[in-house]
């Protein structure tokens, strides 16, 4: 069977239904708290086609993307690229926060096609929260205060986004090494890309060690230790993740969905859904 692409969703689609705005007309727009609270949020993880980054400016949430949680405190800074299914664990959407959701037509020329993803922050498996400095926190705040001012003039938008991406891209590789700065963090962040890029083809355990030069039993030790899980239990967990985004956001069919995640029996998949879960897919869809 053909497999059916995954839908996202879509700008307007998320400031409808999430921030209950009716802001249609243009690629960029700054939230706050005064946003988040007009609707119930979001529950289950669900992927956006867009980009998103954030400051939040009081105590705490938490955040899971991939196989990794991260905790979201004062002066965060959580950044997350297209296509990234993830899911707030503890969030009330009334936090204080400023967070910029913008698509990549924002930019048209002089800035070349799809620069947007050279940036390492927006790839799976990246780093997708960093704790900002008194003096960053000022810096990025200062960027956000005047994209809140100039959000509808597109040439002046576009220079002040990019240069507070230029801005995270300088912090970043200082804040990425300090976040992972043993070798078992480094591991678990090459793992969680690497199962970004090749869950669809691959779930054996052999397969990761193998990509990441380590043996399986220290890939699952380390795993195990980090995030609590296995190997194996990683890989299903992570399935079962992007499993929920489909059940939640598209119209696939059950069997359209596991094919696409790639198994090939969906009895097989119902019945690990439901043992992990506790309900089955279709359940999950109408009821979780």
């Amino acid at each position: 069977m053909k497999k059916q692409a995954p839908v996202n969703f879509e700008f307007q689609q998320y400031l409808r239904q999430v921030v209950k705005s009716e802001f249609s007309d243009a690629d960029l727009f700054v939230a706050t708290e005064n946003d988040f609270k007009k609707g119930p949020g979001i529950t289950y993880p669900y992927r956006s086609y867009f980009y998103a980054l954030g400051v939040m400016h009081e105590d705490k949430c938490r955040l899971k993307v991939g196989i990794r949680e991260f905790d979201i405190y004062r002066q965060s800074l959580t950044i997350v690229g297209p296509g990234i299914v993830r899911l707030w664990m503890e969030n009330d959407w009334q936090v204080r926060n400023t967070t910029v959701f913008f698509k990549p037509e924002l930019f048209q020329k002089p800035f070349y096609s799809n620069f947007l993803r050279d940036y390492p922050f927006f790839r799976p498996g990246a780093q997708h929260v960093l704790h900002l400095s008194d003096h960053a926190y000022a810096q990025v705040n200062a960027f956000l205060e005047l994209l809140q001012r100039h959000k509808t003039d597109r040439n002046i938008a576009t220079g002040l986004l990019f240069s507070l991406l230029e801005l995270v891209q300088k912090l970043y590789p200082q804040q990425a090494e300090n976040r992972s700065g043993t070798r078992n963090h480094e591991i678990v962040r090459a793992f969680d890309q690497l199962l970004h890029q090749q869950y669809q083809r691959h779930k054996e355990v052999n397969f990761y060690a193998s990509e990441l030069h380590i043996t399986p039993r220290h890939l699952s030790d380390v795993l195990k230790k980090e995030t609590g899980s296995t190997v194996k239990q990683c890989i299903e967990e992570f399935v079962l993740f992007e499993a929920k985004s489909l059940l939640k956001q598209t119209e696939m069919t059950i069997r359209e969905i596991v094919y696409w995640l790639g198994y090939d029996d969906p009895s097989y998949f119902t019945k690990l859904f439901r043992n992990k879960v506790g309900m089955t897919p279709l359940g999950f869809r109408k009821n979780g």
